[in-house]
């Protein structure tokens, strides 16, 4: 495990030397100490059942340093001629290099992955996930997610 030194009362131990297998399940550990990921999704207001329409939902404001770690976004059932596309944005602007875009030709129930052009985030801003659409025949219940890890404040 490697030495430790006292200093002033405090016990430093060094780097990595305090692994999961280390901390007791029963250990209550202060939520400002860690950091938190965040599953932030959205049905667009929407049935499982229900035909996509455009719209812009807000999913998470920051409360301090974060990072997105991926978004994704399917369709519960594609239709038979579906051109749905999601974006993912931070204050009104996307952080992705292009929207994921979902046709009928993909899979029901088939998750597709955005591609981030940006990942950081600082305390207040704002991100949502905006649906636009082309067509929508036979297409039904829109999901999107975004992961979000932030720092504890």
């Amino acid at each position: 495990m490697g030495n430790f030194r006292l200093i002033g009362g405090d016990i430093r131990l060094p780097a990595e030397s305090v692994v999961n297998e280390t901390v007791a399940a029963a250990t209550k550990i202060d939520a400002d100490k860690l950091q938190h990921l965040y599953k932030a999704g959205t049905s667009f207001g929407l049935a499982i059942g229900a035909t996509p329409a455009a719209v812009e939902r807000i999913v998470f404001v920051a409360s301090g340093a974060a990072t997105i770690r991926g978004f994704h976004a399917l369709l519960n059932d594609t239709g038979t001629n579906t051109d749905v596309d999601f974006d993912l944005k931070v204050n009104g602007a996307s952080v992705l290099s292009s929207v994921v875009t979902l046709t009928d030709a993909d899979g029901d129930r088939s998750v597709s992955d955005g591609a981030l052009s940006s990942a950081a985030l600082v305390a207040g801003d704002v991100v949502s996930i905006e649906l636009a659409v082309t067509t929508t025949t036979g297409a039904q219940g829109p999901f999107a997610w975004v992961e979000i890890e932030e720092n504890a404040a």
